[in-house]
């Protein structure tokens, strides 16, 4: 989706709010699956020149535990601010190298907004904080029960440690 800057482009100081929904529903994108559209808050500024958005980002969404392999699903909310620079603004004045430069009045708000969830999705994902995992001799799914497999036989070059202990 285009969303037009012309109201604040040439006013500093202005403020325009930023209130939008993006579908993603079913979109599995990085090992998640979203459940519910991306709800998006917050507002741009035009301050000296360039733009800041400042927003927030919503959502639910399923992934799979990285110790046991179940899916789960859970609430995400992410913060992020981008400063977006006039075309006609030179690279030397310019005091930040991340912002993006801005072609016309428009930008598509929609890739910003996707970037920023993406690079903010947890890279460990456990289903709980205790997650078990799985089972090393069977696969067994170690939160549902004990499986009754012997415990891993250690080297015993290593038994000398345990006496440490």
């Amino acid at each position: 989706m285009k969303f037009d800057l012309l109201p604040i482009l040439n006013a500093d100081g202005r403020r325009l709010p930023l209130n939008l929904e993006l579908d993603l529903i079913g979109k599995e994108e990085d090992g998640a699956r979203f459940l519910t559209p991306v709800s998006v808050t917050g507002e741009f500024v035009n301050i000296g020149g360039s733009i800041e958005l400042c927003a927030k980002a919503v959502c639910r969404v399923e992934y799979v535990c990285d110790r046991c392999c179940e899916a789960f699903e859970s609430d995400f909310c992410c913060s992020f601010e981008e400063v977006f620079k006039k075309e006609d603004v030179r690279v030397e004045d310019d005091q930040n190298p991340d912002a993006v430069i801005l072609t016309g009045t428009a930008i598509d708000i929609d890739e910003i907004v996707l970037a920023n969830v993406l690079v903010n999705l947890p890279t460990k994902r456990l289903c709980m904080d205790d997650c078990k995992g799985l089972c090393a001799e069977c696969g067994h799914n170690l939160n549902q029960s004990d499986c009754g497999c012997d415990t891993i036989p250690t080297d015993p070059r290593f038994d000398i440690l345990d006496k440490l202990l």
